[in-house]
């Protein structure tokens, strides 16, 4: 990468004139047909020079990131010299605290229902800045717990780190498809197997879920809440926030850099926030014949294949004795072939009518 950020054009051409003409001969003829004044005339430089971003991340050894569309919502450090492309979201903290909370099932929930959608995944998969981390409200971090979830995601992002330096083959995605397929108790194949042991997916499952209720404890939650349920209680905690910083308290995640950034005159100027509530569930039959229409229904209208942990959900999931008979009910459907099962989960094939 070529950044002159910050650099006059002669002082370039004096100091690095290898470089400058490099620039010349490869990047000033395609500047010269852009409409834009601004990249025409410092053909040199980046079009965009993204002076907040790196305003933010000056002195950082180390900052956040998040690739903006992917099939599974993980985050992690990034190291301070590597510059960020467009395609990644970066959060300019290293604080393993925000790691940690980001990388919880509170976040999660919360990014899928302000997620954007693409057809290639059928779900949440775009993360959209504004609505996912600006409107997200932090629990309040410090003391023990705040302690105990920046040593977790320490040690999960170590842990990753490790294994993929260690194994080369082995990706983010891979790691966390090998973890889908774990949480949704799918029989593995001798080539998933081998990505289990090589990646410590049970390692990494453990770790995940201690980080998921050291969050829950620092919003002052039961660690059993449905995602629907964490959604409802952050709308909650977020409007309470705006209603805090209309009156001046602003909760700064890097108060040292963000404060003296923010001026507060007067009555201060907050975002209308519109969040999607969460979906609200009906009380679906638990008798036998009904159980079964629900389930054909739900997994015709979702059109993709479903886990069985979200089948369960619809049904008030909480309860075994409700687990078991969904899973018996998929069980006859299986035998019928109404659904069928695929390494993604419960799906009822579509009939062609005869």
């Amino acid at each position: 990468m070529i950044d002159f950020f910050g650099w006059e054009e002669g002082e370039v051409r004096r100091q690095h004139p290898l470089i400058y003409q490099h620039l010349l001969e490869t990047v000033k003829p395609e500047r010269d047909r852009n409409n834009r004044a601004t990249y025409r005339d410092n053909w040199w430089i980046f079009g965009e020079p993204r002076r907040e971003l790196r305003a933010a991340a000056q002195g950082l050894d180390r900052y956040i990131v998040t690739i903006e569309t992917a099939k599974h919502r993980w985050f992690r450090f990034m190291d301070g010299a590597v510059a960020a492309d467009n395609k990644l979201v970066v959060i300019a903290s290293d604080d393993p605290m925000h790691l940690g909370v980001l990388s919880s099932r509170q976040h999660r929930a919360w990014f899928a229902a302000n997620a954007g959608r693409i057809g290639e995944y059928e779900r949440e998969a775009v993360y959209v800045k504004g609505s996912c981390f600006d409107a997200f409200p932090f629990p309040d971090l410090n003391g023990c717990r705040a302690a105990e979830i920046a040593a977790l995601a320490e040690e999960v992002d170590e842990l990753r780190a490790r294994v993929l330096a260690r194994h080369p083959s082995l990706t983010m995605t891979g790691l966390y498809n090998a973890r889908a397929k774990l949480n949704h108790g799918v029989v593995l194949t001798e080539a998933e197997q081998e990505v289990h042991e090589m990646g410590c997916i049970g390692v990494l499952d453990y770790l995940h879920q201690r980080l998921d209720q050291a969050v829950a404890a620092a919003y002052g939650w039961p660690n059993d809440l449905s995602d629907a349920q964490i959604v409802d209680r952050l709308i909650v905690l977020n409007q309470h926030r705006a209603e805090q910083e209309t009156c001046g308290e602003v909760r700064f995640l890097r108060p040292g850099y963000q404060a003296t950034r923010v001026t507060m005159t007067g009555r201060p100027r907050t975002a209308e926030i519109n969040l999607p509530s969460a979906p609200v569930r009906t009380n679906l039959s638990l008798e036998p014949g009904e159980m079964a229409s629900n389930l054909l229904t739900i997994m015709r209208k979702a059109g993709v294949p479903m886990p069985s942990k979200l089948l369960i959900d619809e049904f008030d999931g909480g309860r075994a004795a409700v687990r078991r008979q969904v899973e018996q009910t998929l069980a006859v459907l299986a035998v019928t072939g109404a659904v069928q099962r695929s390494d993604a989960g419960w799906f009822a094939p579509r009939r062609t009518p005869h």
